[in-house]
């Protein structure tokens, strides 16, 4: 029986302040495993490109995914995810904010969406919000762009992120025009009102034609946890996040443990670190436990943002010189 555990956000973002951060920081079950383990490089730091690899994908083309899903009667052609985000203005920087930093409901997702196609209707740009929290867009033509994925750019600077390739700066322009049509906005004015945060922007992102070539599917095993993309991923295989080592069934699985990713996103210190003795208590302890007894065969940590995989078999635990350390 094999697991794998794939841990979004174990290197805190801002990467000046990682050492007060982790100090002291006790996980002595996870240092022994990390330690023990054969590591290995991961080709790169996004989570969603590592887990579109499990199945086979060479780009993660996560609108195509999960529109599929969200409305699969859509119109073919290359579409993007267009999520609603609130840009924070703090003091050299317009910080990227996202659900379930505020909310929305579709009644004001569906206000949005009409006023955006309104403007660019006239462009071949078509938006939809099929959910309050995944909205999409259609555009005439592949724009031959590298997006940065949502997960990547929440937390961070916009400026940092924004897309990138030949015709860049034409789309910036597009996206400075959204911008002012929500700015603008009723919606935005009552929620303004109301003192919660304006959906001032969208993100876009994981762009793909639709209906997605076949993939090559490469995992059968459950794949527990996870958001939207995910789940789209995944299929039949997918189910809900367990909260506990325990949770997992008696054969092979993959679980996403996405636990640390809000507060690493909003810089919640207190509040990560606790998410980590969390994790500590409910998987590294017990399935150490399981491996020094034979009942599990191998643990595999996936950790993204570390670009690193480690492999850790029963065997393994009695590599003595190695002294035990954490992933950080």
């Amino acid at each position: 029986m094999n697991y794998e555990l794939i841990i979004p956000d174990t290197l805190w973002r801002d990467e000046a302040l990682r050492l007060v951060i982790n100090r002291d920081l006790a996980l002595p079950a996870l240092a022994q495993l990390y330690a023990k383990g054969r590591k290995s490089a991961l080709a790169n730091t996004d989570f969603s490109s590592h887990i579109a690899q499990h199945f086979g994908l060479t780009q993660v083309a996560a609108a195509a995914l999960t529109l599929a899903k969200d409305c699969p009667d859509a119109e073919p052609g290359f579409w993007l995810r267009a999520d609603p985000i609130h840009l924070r203005i703090d003091r050299d920087r317009l910080t990227i904010l996202g659900v379930p930093f505020f909310q929305i409901s579709q009644i004001e997702a569906d206000a949005l969406v009409t006023a955006l196609n309104q403007l660019f209707n006239q462009d071949g740009y078509t938006f939809i919000a099929a959910t309050p929290t995944r909205w999409y867009l259609r555009l005439p033509a592949d724009p031959l762009l590298s997006f940065t994925s949502l997960d990547q750019a929440l937390g961070g600077n916009m400026n940092d992120c924004l897309p990138q390739g030949a015709a860049a700066l034409k789309f910036h322009a597009v996206i400075n025009e959204i911008q002012m049509v929500l700015y603008g906005h009723s919606i935005n004015d009552e929620r303004d009102a109301l003192g919660l945060p304006m959906i001032n922007s969208v993100w876009l992102w994981g762009g793909g034609f639709f209906p997605l070539a076949a993939r090559t599917q490469k995992v059968t095993s459950p794949i527990f946890g996870g958001d939207a993309f995910v789940q789209a991923l995944a299929g039949d295989t997918w189910q809900p996040a367990p909260t506990s080592a325990a949770e997992l069934p008696a054969q092979d699985a993959i679980a996403v443990l996405d636990d640390l990713c809000f507060d690493a996103i909003y810089g919640n210190a207190y509040e990560w670190r606790t998410q980590w003795e969390q994790l500590e208590k409910n998987w590294f302890v017990p399935l150490l436990a399981q491996l020094k007894s034979g009942q599990l065969e191998q643990l595999t940590l996936t950790l993204p943002s570390a670009a690193q995989q480690v492999k850790i078999r029963r065997r393994d635990l009695y590599r003595f010189w190695h002294s035990p350390c954490l992933p950080f």
